[in-house]
């Protein structure tokens, strides 16, 4: 296969002017790229690199035929860089249209924005709150509290003249001269380079005016050199002093002043000037040709590209690039004015509230899958359709009307596993967000379904109900079977392609019935399909979970969560706090029955009842053996018996509680909770057999037998539904 792209390199102001000309600019950003975050500082420290001859570095560019550039969302570079509260990101340069083709760049985008605001002209550079200023340039942080009306400040890049000419005296040439204290960012416009707010009187002014009296002559606009710089390389440097006295006399700067100047500024014009003449390599990756490439194979190839590009420190993903899409073609009149990036912001921040910590990938990844569903006949978005026009630009309106929906079925799906206390995240009860993303789906085709149907409030009433009583029914199982069924192992694209079928295919029944007396039935079939699939392979995961490893043990967590709360009397039991001391903080977690010191003895004295130790490990370690407790002590690392530490415990000390009663509630026969009377051989088969008792009723659950008595299901409790 033909590579996708080929070495190249253009003049530095030549590059420059095809991304800065307004209205003829056929240099671009690609939306997908992330937003330009670098600050004046920066802009300041690679203009030095650059006036020392330090390499500028290689950029990364696509070229895009002029029929091909409507099919990628992209902006142009900006004049001004606004950050304040009041600003919308700046003001932009416009495109030229239409010419042969355009290149976007792909890698180094923050290199090119930075040495445009630095030399593009009268006016370019930053606008930023003062407080920004003060922290970015002098390293200060403003004692100003903050209110609605932040002072901001609007500067450009100038030269200082008077720390020019110190620091030349110093260095003796233009390559050996720090830049850093030389390149000052001012404030040039008096009638609108600074909020018109009122200041206290101590208030500091974090940028210099070129215009105030006391800075007359002293600042020269940095842009205004780089013009004069013609890239012309017969010009020499007394051509370049001819028009530095020029335009030093327009700055009004002493007669005395600038003949001390022409020399060392002379010498900065040619070195612009080569600068300016230098060549900037670049990966140009090529625009499709159907001769050479097909068109799935091109696009998987530059979202591959894109994904894999290392910008600010991370990947760009292609949930990012997705999102960048959605922004573009978003439609904020069906969203009350809301954009795209508004929407999945505050939808995002209501997880957050709710203690679902994910990021925004995963968010994005959520409502993806959803779109699929319910919009692409049940297709997973490919890396090839990233750049299809045709297939994701419809994505964003349908988003975007289906919005009130899309949210409705995320935070009623969060809220109905809070309901149920079930945690997100690493050792809580379910760790993968794509079981919950399929209750979302799965919630979204109730509500996409009900918001056209002309039910009445009680039919409303009865149908949500309904939904409800099915969710809560299922979700349990639906949330542990799918973790123990091994569906989020690895790569689950699999699995997801499968669902996203699955569910677009009730989409299609569903959508064929106006009565929600036989569209719930669909619903549940659906649901209840997708947890029976599960039995078989989460029952062997209950049935063959082992470690052989003490340490491990934590592995049985979730099965242990589960189980204690599968019988009324247990789970009245397990809430005992079990506590030796009172200001001691207890803790939730897995640990033996019976010690491992205290099997390891008995093994020993009764030796060869079990002879290998790899089975002795197997015995002591096993699911039998643990329970799940919020207690204050550690069997585990201890040569006790578990009867040693409840006889500490306040509630049997106080006869509050039997220990017989509590024990035989969590199945621990007397043997377990003492084993000093026992035997290894007569002790590993109480553990088995309360091992295969666990097991049981955990597979019971899998299957639907059994079912949590922690909770009361409640299908009248309040949700967000939308209304229709």
């Amino acid at each position: 296969m033909a590579n996708i792209f080929e070495g190249k390199s253009q003049a530095l102001h030549e590059l420059l002017a095809n991304a800065s000309q307004d209205d003829q600019a056929t240099v671009l950003i690609p939306d997908l790229q992330r937003p330009y975050v670098w600050g004046p500082k920066q802009v300041s420290l690679l203009l030095d690199s650059i006036l020392r001859g330090w390499p500028f570095g290689t950029l990364l560019m696509w070229k895009i035929d002029q029929d091909d550039l409507g099919k990628i969302p992209h902006r142009q570079f900006w004049r001004v860089v606004d950050r304040t509260a009041e600003g919308e990101d700046g003001s932009s340069l416009g495109r030229r249209n239409p010419p042969a083709s355009y290149h976007m760049v792909l890698d180094g985008q923050q290199r090119l924005q930075s040495l445009l605001l630095a030399t593009g002209g009268d006016g370019w550079g930053f606008k930023l709150e003062d407080r920004i200023w003060a922290e970015e340039l002098q390293g200060r942080r403003s004692h100003w509290r903050r209110s609605k009306n932040l002072h901001w400040s609007r500067a450009c890049l100038c030269l200082d003249l008077q720390e020019f000419a110190g620091g030349y005296a110093r260095a003796g040439s233009i390559v050996a001269m720090d830049f850093e204290a030389v390149l000052q960012w001012a404030i040039t416009d008096p009638s609108d380079g600074q909020s018109k707010f009122p200041k206290p009187e101590s208030y500091e002014d974090p940028l210099p005016k070129t215009f105030l009296l006391e800075n007359k002559g002293r600042y020269l606009r940095f842009a205004r050199l780089w013009s004069e710089a013609t890239p012309n390389q017969n010009l020499k440097e007394a051509d370049f002093q001819k028009r530095l006295r020029d335009i030093l006399k327009d700055l009004e700067v002493d007669n005395d002043k600038i003949e001390k100047l022409l020399h060392p500024l002379g010498e900065l014009m040619t070195t612009i000037r080569d600068v300016k003449l230098s060549k900037v390599t670049y990966l140009e990756l090529l625009p499709f040709e159907s001769e050479i490439w097909s068109e799935d194979s091109y696009n998987d190839a530059i979202v591959n590209i894109f994904t894999r590009l290392n910008t600010a420190g991370r990947t760009l993903t292609r949930e990012e690039i997705t999102l960048a899409w959605l922004k573009v073609g978003w439609v904020p009149e069906t969203t009350g004015g809301r954009s795209a990036a508004d929407c999945f912001n505050e939808l995002h921040a209501k997880l957050r509230d709710k203690n679902i910590e994910i990021k925004m990938d995963d968010l994005v990844s959520g409502i993806s899958f959803l779109w699929s569903v319910s919009s692409n006949n049940g297709k997973l978005l490919a890396n090839s359709d990233l750049l299809r026009g045709n297939i994701i630009r419809p994505m964003a309106s349908d988003l975007a009307h289906s919005w009130n929906n899309i949210c409705c079925a995320v935070l009623d799906g969060v809220d109905a596993v809070i309901y149920r206390d079930l945690e997100y995240g690493a050792a809580r009860q379910y760790s993968s967000l794509n079981a919950l993303t399929i209750i979302w789906a799965w919630l979204f085709l109730s509500y996409q379904w009900e918001s056209p149907q002309q039910l009445t409030a009680l039919q409303k009433d009865a149908y949500r109900k309904k939904i409800d009583r099915t969710l809560s029914g299922l979700l349990d199982r639906w949330l542990f079977a799918s973790h123990w069924a091994g569906r989020w192992a690895g790569s689950s694209n699999t699995a997801m392609t499968g669902y996203a079928r699955d569910l677009n295919s009730t989409l299609n029944k569903l959508q064929q019935e106006s009565s929600y007396e036989k569209a719930v039935p669909i619903l549940k079939d659906r649901f209840e399909n997708l947890v029976s699939d599960l039995i078989p392979d989460a029952s062997n995961h209950v049935q063959t979970l082992t470690t052989p490893a003490r340490e491990r043990v934590s592995v049985y967590r979730n099965l242990l969560w589960v189980w204690h709360r599968l019988d009324t009397q247990r789970w009245e039991m397990s809430q005992i706090q079990l506590r030796e001391r009172k200001r001691k903080h207890p803790t939730v977690e897995v640990d033996h029955c019976v010690s491992f010191a205290l099997w390891q003895k008995k093994v020993q004295s009764t030796a060869p009842a079990i002879p290998a130790s790899d089975d002795a490990a197997e015995v002591i370690n096993s699911l039998g053996n643990c329970s799940l407790l919020e207690k204050t002590f550690n069997i585990s690392k201890s040569d006790q018996s578990f009867k040693s530490f409840l006889d500490q415990v306040f509630e049997f000390k106080e006869n509050k509680h039997l220990i017989e009663e509590w024990a035989k509630a969590l199945a621990l026969t007397p043997a377990l909770i003492d084993p000093n009377q026992i035997d290894s051989k007569t002790l590993a088969q109480e553990i088995a057999s309360r091992d295969k008792a666990i097991r049981d009723e955990l597979i019971a659950f899998v299957r639907g037998n059994k079912a949590r008595v922690d909770i009361t299901d409640d299908s009248n409790r309040s949700n967000k539904h939308p209304e229709s």
